[in-house]
């Protein structure tokens, strides 16, 4: 049965990713990997993606710098659309592997889009998957010297998607691998907000001495009016400018819109609040601005990729009076 969001529109399907880990893979491609897929569940507010650890036997696996990832068998794995593999430096160790070779020849018969980061693509490419696609690989080691290479049909790009084909050069390229499939899955919209959370925290702090003026006066404003929040043409009406040049002062110092980055403060609040364990869920709620409950926990989630009550300290939850929320609540969008 199709989903729907809260405004009614078809819930895009959750992208399913199985991350087919070998001995010795390279942790950083695979947390390159792995960062936009939670942090686009963080933003949704909601489950968008979901992913899985295998490996041929379901052992734990060292990674290339040794630490150890727990993993599902391939052959019991939960259902996904995705299949990557995720190999280290030395390709030629795994090739050597019949147990290996025979499992990619069999995922590369089923209706799923199987894919390779960095050099772990030559495996798709020695069995002959990569042709008839377009694919994007690192420079080959000399002794990667198979016949099916002749074959391939290689891009000057990071990363490239064709069809059910997924390869891309290296670590850093992964990103951008992953970007792109949640936007052909979740749109570009999706990305555009990950870019711009990541612009966001990216960004140094501020100085406030060095802040203009009036800029220092609303964010003082601001921070002593938390609890009973202020519109935005009150705070320009008492720095005496208009809305427009307030919304310039908080663009080119903080880079965003001045209800954003009061939305931010009163979250920041609401989860100190929370920390201390003092407040009920409705209290802190009410302390921070927010009318109602579920506008709280919304704004919250897709802030903190967490409920409000997973930030609550021992102190009120000790006298056990939280406050029992549904767990399939669904965030909407926040002002940027």
């Amino acid at each position: 049965m199709l989903q729907l969001s809260e405004s009614g529109r078809p819930q895009p399907p959750v992208l399913r990713i199985g991350f087919w880990l070998m001995d010795a893979f390279d942790m950083y491609a695979l947390a390159n990997a792995l960062e936009p897929l939670r942090l686009a569940n963080q933003l949704a507010g909601g489950e968008v993606c979901r992913w899985q650890m295998l490996s041929l036997d379901g052992q734990s696996l060292n990674a290339s710098n040794g630490i150890a990832t727990h993993t599902a068998r391939l052959d019991q794995a939960q259902a996904f659309d995705v299949l990557i593999l995720c190999g280290g430096d030395n390709p030629q160790l795994q090739a050597e592997h019949p147990q290996l070779i025979a499992q990619l020849n069999h995922w590369a018969l089923q209706p799923v889009s199987l894919g390779a980061l960095g050099s772990a693509g030559w495996l798709l490419a020695k069995i002959g998957a990569l042709k008839g696609f377009r694919c994007s690989l690192p420079e080959p080691a000399a002794y990667l010297a198979f016949a099916a290479f002749s074959q391939l049909t290689p891009v000057a790009a990071p990363f490239c998607v064709d069809r059910q084909r997924l390869t891309c050069v290296g670590p850093q390229a992964v990103q951008g691998l992953m970007h792109d499939l949640l936007a052909r899955s979740h749109g570009r919209g999706l990305i555009l907000r990950m870019e711009k959370h990541a612009a966001r925290q990216a960004r140094p702090l501020l100085p406030v001495q060095d802040a203009p003026a009036k800029l220092q006066a609303t964010l003082a404003l601001m921070n002593e009016h938390l609890s009973r929040t202020l519109g935005i043409d009150e705070l320009a009406e008492a720095m005496g400018i208009s809305v427009r040049h307030l919304e310039r002062l908080f663009k080119r110092s903080l880079g965003c819109s001045p209800a954003r980055h009061y939305l931010d403060l009163r979250l920041q609040q609401a989860r100190q609040l929370l920390r201390g364990g003092e407040q009920s869920l409705s209290e802190v709620a009410t302390a921070c601005g927010f009318v109602s409950l579920q506008h709280f926990f919304r704004c919250y989630r897709q802030y903190f990729g967490a409920h409000p009550r997973d930030h609550m300290g021992t102190g009120l939850l000790k006298r056990g009076s939280m406050l029992a929320v549904p767990a399939s609540s669904r965030v909407g969008s926040l002002p940027h």
